[in-house]
């Protein structure tokens, strides 16, 4: 049984990545989902601190510094969390294919 050492040696490094990275992905969705969450609270605050119609409220509110800052902060912290979020699948792709390999040079489908 012949076996491919560079697809071997990848499948090492994608399982050291995927540990590796456990904590890091865990942390940039836990602060992507805390700027969602309090996206609405910001801008609920920032609604209160206006006078005028709903409409004219609901503009400024979404218009002012903080919550554009804020809205800025969420989109760092989703590309965070994607990039991990897709390295992460990339590398579980690497796994599986390997895995798909050994167990196709078991049953002989392979040589």
């Amino acid at each position: 049984m012949v076996i491919d050492m560079n697809l071997y040696d990848r499948a090492q490094k994608s399982i050291r990545y995927l540990a590796e990275t456990d904590a890091p992905a865990a942390k940039a969705r836990s602060l992507k989902d805390g700027l969602e969450d309090q996206k609405k609270t910001i801008l609920a605050t920032e609604f209160l601190k206006h006078e005028g119609s709903q409409g004219e409220r609901a503009k400024l509110a979404e218009a002012s510094e903080i919550y554009k800052q804020h809205l800025q902060k969420l989109e760092f912290a989703i590309y965070d969390y994607e990039l991990y979020r897709n390295k992460r699948m990339t590398e579980s792709l690497v796994i599986e294919m390997w895995r798909s390999e050994n167990a196709n040079r078991r049953t002989g489908n392979i040589t």
